[in-house]
């Protein structure tokens, strides 16, 4: 019986996930690390008992919520002007030879460099995280956007104008539509990128959520707790991950049959 390849994929998966949970409780069973250092996987699941029934008086959801709200709000808000600026740009010269050296300017600054600025313009409310959010998250979408729009085939386009569309049916109905996969691509990527950054950002200007549990058990010297934050955010940022392809699947089920 011959196995299919996403089985043997899966396999070989879960295969490393073992070994590597196995050399873990090996290491941390023979003492060869301290537990401040490397915890064992017993007292990891004793964090995540800890942090569930609420850790330090705080509840997990409060956590949770915390961070997926301000990061769904700023990511969310970043889409819709990022995605609208980078189609904007790519149709409108004019556009494009405004916004471009603004978008080269913000790209190579890495997220978190704004948290210094963000706190002196915002302090530590909401507005802040979501600002963090916002700025990690936009630059994907609308470079994204932009190469989508500007590498729709002219054939395409040429095939539209011919049967008597005018510019803004060919926009909506032929060129956006060709180019939803990368634009997708790109919120995709924003989306772990936005994830990433709220995590980060609550490590500096938050009283709640992942970024602040993990650096609470770092103040308390207490690794199984920074281990159970780290591992709630690989979790999260697993889930909506999948959520977000099987839902482009859905939106655009003809890239998918092009892999």
């Amino acid at each position: 019986m011959k196995l299919k390849s996403s089985t043997i994929q899966n396999i070989f998966s879960f295969g490393s996930v073992g070994m590597m949970l196995a050399a873990w409780w090996a290491i941390t069973s023979m003492g060869l690390i301290r537990p401040l250092i490397l915890p064992s996987p017993t007292d990891v699941v004793n964090g995540v008992i800890d942090i569930w029934n609420g850790y330090l008086g705080v509840p997990f959801w409060n956590h949770f919520t915390a961070s997926l709200s301000v990061m769904l709000i700023g990511y969310f808000s970043a889409a819709a002007i990022g995605v609208s600026m980078g189609v904007a740009m790519a149709w409108v010269p004019l556009l494009d030879k405004i916004f471009s050296p603004l978008i080269s300017a913000m790209r190579p600054i890495p997220p978190p460099a704004w948290i210094p600025l963000t706190i002196l313009w915002f302090g530590i409310d909401l507005s802040a995280k979501v600002f963090i959010v916002f700025v990690a998250a936009v630059v994907p979408c609308v470079l994204n956007s932009y190469q989508a729009i500007k590498n729709v085939p002219p054939d395409l386009m040429n095939a539209g104008r011919s049967l008597g569309a005018k510019n803004t049916t060919l926009l909506f109905e032929v060129v956006i539509p060709s180019g939803l996969p990368v634009i997708l691509g790109g919120m995709r990527i924003a989306l772990g990128t936005a994830w990433a950054t709220i995590v980060a950002a609550e490590l500096v200007v938050s009283l709640a959520g992942f970024g602040f549990l993990i650096m609470n058990g770092y103040r308390n010297l207490e690794s199984n707790i920074v281990f159970c934050g780290m591992l709630a955010v690989s979790m999260v940022g697993f889930l909506m991950n999948m959520a977000f392809v099987r839902i482009s699947r859905r939106v655009v089920p003809w890239a998918a049959e092009k892999k």
